[in-house]
This record gives C-alpha cells, structure tokens and sequence, in this order.
C-alpha cells in the first residue's frame, strides 16, 4: 500500500513534485488573466477606444465615451447556438441505439444547459474545461431533497472557466495530460487551490493578502485519485499543435495584451477584435461630424461686432424668420459645406463585411440584408457557418467523450469507461426548409436507405428513435393480435376530427 505523502516543504522543490506544480500553473493562470480579461470586455462591449489620437479623445469624449457597435457576441453565438447535444452511442459503428446511462449523466449533472457556458467560454477564450470527480454521497443534489442522489458512487460534471483552471499537458504528447490546478477566492477571503495529479489530489489554502501555501482547513490534504488520469478534460476552441499567442494587433498597444497562450486554443475574437476597433473608429467620426457637420455651418466676414457702454457685445444681426439682416453694407455671409458622413458609414459597412467573412458569420446576421431570399440562397450563405460549427463538434465532442469515460469509470461502469467507440450525437446544425428536407428523406428510401438510417438523417435523438422502435413494435404487435382473430386492423381515431370531403356520403349535409 502506497504511504499518504506529506505535504511539501517550503522553499525550491524538485521539478514534478506537487509544490513544483503548483507554482508553476499558478504562475502560468495568472500570466493569462490580463488576456481573458480583454476577450471578456469586447465580448461584453467594454472596448477601450483607444484608437482615437489625444487631441480628438480630449475634443470629443463626451461623443466618443458610449461609442460601441459590438459586434463580438453575435459572432461567438452564431456558432454556439448550433452546438446542442442530443445523446450519446457508445455501441459499434453502425449502431444507431442511444445509450441511457450516458444520456442519464448527461441530464443529472445539468449539461444540457451547462454545455452552453463551456461552448461559449471556449469560443471566446480558447479553451474552457470539463471536471469530473465524484458526487458527494452525503450532499443533496441542485433541487435540495427533492432530488436526492441515488446509491452508489456517482460522477459529478462541472464546467470550468479559464481564468479558475489551467491544464498542463505532457510533454511530447499533447492528448495526456500531467496536472491541473483550479484556484478560487471563498467568501471569507481566503484564496483556495487544488492541485489534480495521475495520481493523487492535493488542496491547499492561503491568506487574502497571499503568503505560502498551507493545507486546507477542514479538508483531507491528500488523497489518492482513483482514476488514474487528471479528472480535468480541456474544452479546446480552435486546437493547434503548439501554443497560439495573440496577434500583432493585440500585442501592441491599445490593448497590450500579454504574449501569452491559452492552452491550445484559438478564441474566436482574437483575429477580429482590431475589425471591432476599426468599427468604432468609423462610427465615432461619423457622431462627430452628425454633430459638427450634418447641418450647415455659416459664417461672415467683413463683420465688426459692436459692444455697449459696459463692454458686452451687442448682436449685430438680426435673424428675421429664415434671413439674416445686418446694417452693414460690407458684410458678407456664407456657410461651409456638409460634412460627407455616407463615406464613413459605408467604412463602417465594408468593416463589418471583413469581420464576417473572416469569422464565417452569415452576412444576414450581421447586416439584415436578406429579403425574399430561397432555401438554396440562404444554405449557401450558411454554408461557412456550418462548416465552422461542425469542426467545433469534432473538438469539442472529443472532450465530452472523454468526461463521459471518466464519469463511467468513477460510477464503476469498467465496459463504458473503455468505450474506444464513443460518440456525441448533435443536433444537426443546418437550417433546413422541413419540406424540402423531408422530400430528399424520401428520395432516399425510395433507393433502399433504412428507415432508421432516415430517422437519423432526420435529426431525431437517439431517444426518439428508441421510442420510434417501440412504437413500431407495438403497432406490429397489435396488428398480428387482430390478423389471428381475423379482424381487420384497428383504424386510427375519428372522433372529433371532420370528414374528408372524399369519404362524405350524400347523406351529410354540408357545412
């Protein structure tokens, strides 16, 4: 039997040991927090302006302070939205049946909602996380003791935010990973962490005003994890070989954003936030020359204003109705000429253009410019869209599966955990005309495809089409009950429902 390790001494510590890891990812967590903290202000309209010189910032920041067309959201969501988890299989190819302990986590760990925030968070930042530990038995579950958990161990999933957790992989092999640490501040101020080893757990504690790392109070320091693996599966946006750093634009100022790296994953906005920048720039010309140019600026010359006997100056025109009136026989007047705001605005257009080409986001979205458009006009506008969530289904399905395993071996399910042939059923992300859809499912049958490959095809879950099966059987049942008493099949319900007109006798009256 392994002896429980003590908790690690001050001071330097050899690399791999838990004190090691711990300094290491805490250094590596903080390092990233300015970064993610720049994703969270654009995706939330915090943008800083900053393109605008000093002199223009000082002549018009009241016009430029609520100047933000944020276009950031639209562009994370478009995609999200699409990204719905249906069921699991985890059977052999081909095998379109549902498993219901998978789907039963799933539900029970409120993922159907939850798998939302970690899509987005890792379409926004690069990368999100899925934790997978097992449920405290002596805890009742999210809906209080209306919802007591069942006997025996069972998993627990979490979502996880990049700026709480940070996963480090081995080296050489980016798909194991070596260690993970999740850090928090409790209520009361102090700043907890807990380190995930192969191995083992370990939970540490500190001062709010930091200090060293100390055990936890009022919780185990140690214990041995069961699974073997680091419970902390990386949701990667986007996934690259190596580390992918900020681009050009987000390194130099205005943003400064660190040199840093989130993972292996890619957010969404890193490419586009200098397109949401140029945005503003239009639009923040374009309110100021609204303000300053969009009506007729006129001007004399030749003018002399006059002052009273205490020094005021004296009006030395009159404005009667729409004219200007002066004494002066030498004055002159004049006005400027408009100020060109189409220019800007269509700069503003040919902006957000780039930024949807560049993000695969449908044009529709972002400009509205969609007007008694066909089915094949708006598929092949979406085209980009569906391509873009299909390869975020690939990434972040790898992960799910990966959790699901792990929840199967925590719940002592040895034949699940090992299901090399894992999958997610999605929601299939295409907008589709349901008659045109249902018409080509047809086509299909027409040539000899399967009923349930169509149901499939379809896009009904896994659970339908189990449901679909045992209504077949049952119809089929019923239908051989009537054949061996030599009765004729039981015709569908009537009542209530109006005659067709081609089964109206000349007995009905007509309505």
């Amino acid at each position: 039997m392994t002896a429980l390790p003590a908790m690690p001494a001050g001071g330097d510590s050899p690399a791999g040991s838990p004190e090691w890891w711990v300094r290491r990812l805490e250094n590596e967590l903080d390092s990233r927090m300015r970064l993610i903290q720049i994703y969270e202000d654009y995706y939330e309209g915090r943008h800083k302006l900053n393109f605008a010189t000093a002199k223009f910032r000082e002549a018009f920041a009241g016009q430029i302070a609520a100047v933000s067309d944020n276009w950031m959201p639209l562009v994370i969501r478009a995609s999200v939205e699409r990204l719905r988890v249906q069921g699991f299989r985890l059977g052999e190819p081909g095998d379109l049946r549902g498993d219901d302990d998978a789907w039963r986590i799933w539900q029970e760990n409120q993922l159907d909602a939850d798998s939302g925030l970690a899509f987005t968070e890792a379409a926004k930042i690069g990368e999100a996380a899925l934790m997978v530990w097992q449920a405290p038995q002596d805890r009742p579950g999210v809906f209080g003791r209306l919802f007591q958990r069942r006997g025996g161990p069972q998993a627990e999933i979490t979502v996880e935010h990049p700026a709480q957790i940070v996963v480090a992989r081995e080296p050489g092999n980016r798909r194991r990973r070596a260690a993970a640490l999740k850090k928090w501040r409790e209520d009361d101020g102090r700043v907890c962490a807990t380190l995930y080893l192969p191995d083992w757990v370990y939970r540490y504690e500190r001062d709010a005003a930091g200090g060293k790392w100390r055990a936890r109070e009022n919780a185990v320091f140690a214990t041995r994890n069961p699974l073997g693996v680091v419970p902390v599966v990386p949701v990667v946006n986007d996934p690259h070989m190596l580390p992918c750093f900020p681009p050009r634009a987000m390194l130099d100022s205005p943003h400064y954003a660190p040199p840093v790296a989130i993972g292996l994953g890619w957010s969404d906005l890193a490419p586009v936030i200098s397109t949401q920048d140029r945005i503003n720039k239009y639009l923040c010309d374009a309110m100021v020359a609204a303000e300053f140019h969009g009506y007729p600026q006129r001007y004399a010359t030749g003018l002399e204003v006059p002052v009273d006997d205490e020094g005021n100056p004296v009006e030395p025109v009159v404005a009667a109705s729409r004219m200007l009136i002066t004494a002066d026989p030498d004055v002159k007047f004049g006005q400027f000429a408009l100020g060109d705001i189409g220019q800007l605005l269509q700069g503003a257009t040919q902006a957000t253009e780039s930024l949807a080409a560049r993000t695969r986001t449908p044009p529709h979205y972002l400009l509205g410019q969609i007007v008694n458009v066909s089915g094949d006009t708006l598929k092949a506008a979406e085209t980009g869209l569906v391509s873009k969530v299909k390869d975020k289904q690939r990434s972040y399905g790898e992960s799910i599966e990966e959790a699901m395993r792990l929840a199967f071996a925590i719940e002592g399910d040895k034949a699940k955990a090992g299901a090399a042939m894992a999958e997610v059923d999605w929601v299939p992300p295409e907008s589709r005309s349901e008659s045109e859809h249902v018409d080509s499912l047809v086509k299909k049958l027409s040539i000899g495809v399967p009923v349930q490959q169509l149901w499939q095809d379809a896009g009904f879950s896994p659970q339908q089409i189990a449901s679909f099966r045992g209504m077949l059987q049952e119809q089929a049942l019923d239908q051989g009950l009537f054949a061996m008493q030599g009765l004729p099949p039981e015709p569908p319900p009537t009542t209530g429902l109006p005659t067709p007109p081609d089964q109206q006798d000349g007995s009905q009256s007509s309505p």
